[in-house]
């Protein structure tokens, strides 16, 4: 499969591809001596550049997320975009300018921000739309949100289809952005049928549940953070020598480990590092679970074959600590 950009003549009645001397033998062992199918490329591949595809892959168009615009009030929230990535970064992928017809079109390519996404332009297109701005635009700009919120989800989760609607909201919860789903798609995944209209007025009891169901508040009861005790009198202060007790949460090293690298910024190959030195990890034992930083794997590695060395190059593993338990308590899984 090959991704060619057309060049229209519309007064000639032709078509024109200009695929180079390699990717035009391609074309000749593809075709031999037969007619070829010419498709639009599916938009879930808008951003891949010209050439020859090693595995293509056709989405099934049937049970795609890119024409669910719930999804748009996800993909823009701050929250959400801080666990993503760079729109910015995934936008300059696209080789095109998303406006293209067939008239001309300049071959330096840029940005036009709308008011809930963007698309990429050539110059020509651009100075138009900016002074005209299209329906067509902005409906492009808020596809190229839903688009590149797709991909990270699907790169995140390791997956080689199309992302479903639940892997979409299991995402949101291992990432602590599940509060920023659309009320829809909650009640979508609770099995909650919209309520029927009706001109009518129907009588029924206060406490009928099914008339008020928050399946909002109903995700965040199951998702529970993490909460902490607090006993002012604790038994072991009027011991003469009590046992020393470390504290151990999976559930708030699992919440560790979800955060991005302090030192790479990666979200991928995560791991919660207890804190080493400065009067903790003695006897060979890990301190409390709640003196842990999210480190890459790689970084995590490094920073055991010389803790010394990685403290004087990034510095001390308490500041990390104390902006890690920061984000716990700002997201709520401290509290």
């Amino acid at each position: 499969m090959l991704v060619l950009q057309p060049f229209l003549q519309p007064d000639l009645g032709l078509m024109m591809f200009k695929p180079g001397k390699t990717l035009l033998s391609e074309l000749a062992k593809m075709s031999q001596g037969n007619r070829l199918v010419v498709m639009p490329l599916p938009e879930e591949l808008v951003n891949v550049p010209s050439g020859k595809l090693n595995s293509p892959v056709f989405p099934d168009n049937s049970k795609s997320l890119v024409e669910d615009e719930r999804l748009l009030e996800f993909f823009t929230h701050p929250a959400v975009q801080n666990r993503l990535g760079n729109f910015y970064h995934w936008l300059e992928r696209i080789p095109h300018c998303q406006l293209s017809d067939s008239e001309y079109c300049d071959k330096n390519l840029t940005f036009l921000d709308y008011a809930s996404g963007a698309i990429r332009l050539c110059w020509h297109h651009d100075n138009q739309e900016r002074i005209n701005p299209t329906e067509k635009g902005r409906a492009i700009a808020r596809r190229n949100v839903i688009l590149w919120g797709l991909e990270a989800v699907k790169r995140k989760l390791r997956l080689d289809r199309a992302v479903s609607l639940p892997e979409l909201c299991w995402w949101s919860v291992v990432n602590g952005v599940y509060e920023c789903l659309p009320r829809s798609v909650v009640d979508e995944m609770f099995g909650l049928r919209p309520k029927p209209k009706s001109d009518t007025f129907t009588l029924r009891r206060e406490s009928d549940e099914r008339f008020d169901l928050d399946t909002k508040a109903l995700l965040a009861d199951r998702v529970k953070p993490i909460q902490f005790k607090i006993d002012d009198e604790p038994p072991a202060m009027y011991m003469a020598r009590p046992k020393e007790l470390i504290w151990r949460s999976e559930k708030y090293l699992k919440f560790v480990r979800s955060l991005p690298c302090v030192i790479t910024g990666q979200t991928e190959n995560v791991v919660a590092h207890h804190l080493i030195g400065h009067g903790e990890g003695k006897m060979g034992g890990k301190t409390h679970d709640l003196f842990t930083i999210p480190l890459e794997a790689n970084e995590h590695r490094r920073f055991h074959d010389d803790p010394k060395a990685w403290e004087e190059r990034h510095g001390s593993q308490l500041g990390y600590v104390k902006a890690t338990l920061k984000r716990a308590l700002e997201l709520g899984a401290l509290g």
